[in-house]
């Protein structure tokens, strides 16, 4: 905790490091400590069996001594000249004149049974098996007649001195590994956490309102994955803050015209410059309806959004529906002049026949307004060609889509004809309500230009039995 009471915090750099060079630690400690014991048990073994004080050649004195006299008796002055010793520790000093008693290493005979037979230790007493295995065997015509046992001040003196070196040239060397190592794990994760910081720093000109902030994707792992989910969620985040700008532009735009043309009309019948018949307030109620069913579509859109938009969705026969669009809109087609047919085979879908004859009707009204005179919209219902979809399709003779307006033709208020679809009051949401309805339908809608003239745009549900 800070003097102010807030918690203390500890940086993701410095986490990873105190991790690293815990882990680095350990593992020296570890090494280091195994590594020691190894020495010293080596050093040891080399001090004892054969090494520096090489007891080896004083073993083959004592089995020449016991070669000529056949026994151990009067070995003792033997094993107490230090002739022998200095020719075995000449390197230890400045030379056999500088060996002293206190240097001189302690030697005990000991028969086969580990029972002193001559030497510094005790006579008759016998020696531990620790002290036994670390003697070196005498040999008289291939038969060990006794054992020779090398201990004391000079030997152990110089084995701890020279455990004591390895330990430290061990201690240095993992001193030395474990900086460059805590070096080294510095240094890559300085680069591990370089795309973090600047995720962080996109993160927070994002949230400021800098949509258009981007991040390098710098690799293709798990950080790199990141990154492009970033952009990608930065991406979406512009696109739909450009569009709810265009909506809230656009909805202006069409409320403005029909306000104006209310305001137009009631501030002349107001003035008295028209009189209030029915055939000046009809225009009045017109713009009334349009302004109705721009707010009811916006309604709809934002419910569908919100995924709040109540279905009733039962097995239903989608030719029936269609039909039942067809009748009801037969009137202003003949009004138009265009030809209203319905062909294809009863197929069950599980939908809400509301909504779906709202589809049909957005979908024919659509096709209508882009007919001409003696033209002709046709319904087709049946199967699609795998069998397990349902499938209308709206299809008419009229001029088609642009082709650069086929993507965005299901947008809110986009037109490819602005001006005539406004002037037949369209309130340019049809569409958008149609894909709208559809989606949480389970269903699919398409459009394209058919070969010989004309759009046409197909529905597909989920069969009855599927669904």
């Amino acid at each position: 905790m800070t003097k102010s009471g807030a918690p203390l915090r500890i940086g993701l750099v410095a986490k990873i490091l105190l991790a690293f060079g815990t882990v680095v630690l350990a593992a020296l400690l570890a090494f280091s400590i195994l590594a020691n014991q190894a020495a010293a048990r080596e050093v040891r073994g080399f001090m004892f069996r054969g090494g520096m004080t090489d007891s080896a050649l004083l073993a083959e004195d004592l089995a020449d001594y016991f070669r000529v006299h056949g026994s151990w008796e009067g070995v003792g002055p033997l094993l107490s000249d230090p002739t022998p010793w200095h020719r075995m520790m000449g390197g230890m000093g400045p030379g056999p004149e500088g060996l002293t008693g206190a240097m001189l290493p302690e030697v005990s005979l000991t028969d086969t049974e580990g029972r002193v037979i001559a030497g510094a230790q005790p006579r008759g007493r016998v020696m531990a098996s620790a002290d036994l295995s670390a003697g070196t065997p005498i040999l008289v015509d291939q038969q060990t007649v006794g054992l020779v046992v090398v201990s004391g001040p000079a030997v152990s003196t110089l084995g701890e001195s020279l455990i004591g070196r390895v330990a430290r040239g061990i201690w240095i060397v993992g001193a030395v590994t474990g900086l460059a190592a805590v070096l080294a794990g510095a240094m890559l994760v300085s680069g591990l956490l370089k795309p973090v910081r600047e995720l962080t720093a996109a993160s927070r000109a994002l949230a400021g309102g800098d949509l258009g902030r981007r991040v390098p994707v710098r690799s293709q792992d798990e950080v790199g994955e990141l990154s492009a989910a970033f952009n990608q969620m930065a991406e979406n985040l512009q696109n739909a803050e450009q569009l709810r700008r265009d909506m809230t532009a656009d909805i202006a735009h069409e409320l403005r015209n029909p306000l104006a043309v209310l305001q137009a009309h009631v501030e002349a019948l107001a003035d008295g410059v028209y009189p209030p018949t029915a055939e000046r307030l009809a225009p009045v109620l017109d713009q009334a309806k349009l302004l109705s069913r721009l707010v009811e579509d916006l309604r709809t859109l934002a419910l569908a959004d919100g995924g709040q938009l109540g279905l009733d969705r039962v097995p239903s026969n989608l030719k029936a529906l269609a039909q039942r669009v067809v009748e009801s809109y037969a009137s202003q087609a003949a009004d138009a002049g265009v030809s209203l047919r319905l062909e294809g085979e009863p197929a069950l879908a599980l939908v809400d026949p509301m909504r779906v004859e709202q589809i049909l009707g957005n979908l024919i009204s659509n096709a209508l307004r882009h007919s001409g005179r003696a033209g002709e919209v046709l319904l087709r219902v049946g199967r699609g060609s795998d069998g397990d979809r349902a499938v209308v399709s709206v299809a008419d003779k009229g001029d088609g889509i642009p082709e650069e307006a086929l993507p965005r033709i299901f947008e809110r208020f986009y037109r490819a004809d602005r001006s005539r679809t406004r002037a037949e009051g369209g309130t340019g949401l049809g569409l958008a309500i149609a894909r709208q309805l559809v989606e949480i339908q389970g269903g699919d809608i398409r459009v394209g230009n058919r070969p010989e003239g004309g759009a046409e745009f197909t529905i597909s549900f989920p069969l009855a039995g599927e669904a």
